[in-house]
């Protein structure tokens, strides 16, 4: 089954999908059974959560077509029932991904809709020294993996939680469910270092919008100096805002807004059009401003 490339702008998704991806999420944390108190929701569906819609002042984030979970390798591996998650999974509906050439994937799980339409699973753990990053672990036998991400950790300390609604997929009804997930600190880090690594518009989207929503500069920053003081996680915190400062921000020799952070925001708001025009220099200018004033912040305040 080919995998369909994610959509480079932000045109290609929509609410209904997004909608669909959190019913996903519900059906999977039936899944985890006592486990899912464990489980770490990252990436585009975060930003649902940590920027809720409030027309005028906050638009709907764009949303996502897929669901990334950070998983807890030590909690799984000592709790019960671990050795049937596969079980656990494929009784909730879930499949491993099997693409093109054949290959069952161990970390990529999907739920299909349809006999042509699904949605993705991607379970990820921090990356560490048995395990670098881009590499994968086992967790269920050869059955369920993880690929390791460098400072995907981060979110077992740093994320928020908030309970929602969803009905589930097949008529199972309504559940009521606790999510966790990435905080502003940690969806920011892990951003910015995916956005590092791989270069993708959707990234660079995702990162603003959240900056730009989740509160004032101000409360932003205060919320990285804050972290700074725990001690904790300090390698990921330099990590990231060295990420957002080569990508994004002026004081790297060029003109901030030309950097390939706020070039790629603008590619996933506009498209790949004309190059130059007063819209896109506008949303570039903006989104390197953005993170320069907050950096800026940051700096002076840790």
């Amino acid at each position: 089954m080919a995998l369909a490339p994610k959509p480079k702008t932000a045109a290609g998704y929509s609410a209904e999908q997004t909608d669909t991806c959190e019913q996903v999420l519900v059906t999977l944390l039936g899944a985890f059974g006592t486990l899912k108190s464990t489980l770490r929701l990252v990436g585009g569906l975060v930003p649902r959560y940590l920027t809720p819609q409030s027309p005028p002042d906050v638009p709907p984030h764009f949303g996502t077509s897929d669901v990334d979970i950070v998983l807890n390798l030590q909690v799984i591996a000592e709790g019960e029932g671990y050795a049937s998650l596969a079980q656990q999974l494929r009784g909730r509906g879930f499949e491993p991904f099997v693409d093109d050439n054949g290959w069952t994937s161990a970390w990529r799980w999907m739920r299909r809709l349809s006999e042509k339409e699904y949605v993705l699973v991607e379970f990820l753990r921090g990356a560490d020294a048995q395990c670098p990053a881009f590499e994968k672990k086992l967790l269920d036998g050869e059955a369920v993996s993880a690929l390791a991400i460098e400072h995907a950790e981060i979110v077992h300390d740093w994320f928020d939680s908030k309970e929602i609604k969803a009905p589930l997929l097949d008529d199972g009804g309504v559940s009521i469910e606790t999510i966790r997930y990435a905080d502003v600190v940690a969806f920011i880090i892990l951003k910015a270092l995916a956005f590092d690594s791989r270069g993708e518009p959707k990234d660079a989207g995702d990162l603003i919008h959240v900056m730009r929503y989740a509160g004032t500069p101000e409360y932003v920053a205060s919320k990285f100096i804050e972290k700074s003081l725990t001690r904790q996680h300090e390698n990921a915190l330099k990590a990231g805002l060295d990420a957002l400062q080569k990508k994004f921000a002026e004081g790297n020799g060029v003109e901030g807004y030309e950097l390939t952070g706020p070039v790629k925001y603008a590619q996933f708001l506009f498209g790949r059009g004309e190059e130059g025009t007063d819209e896109r220099v506008a949303a570039q200018r903006y989104a390197s401003g953005l993170v320069t004033e907050v950096l800026s912040l940051i700096h002076n305040g840790i």
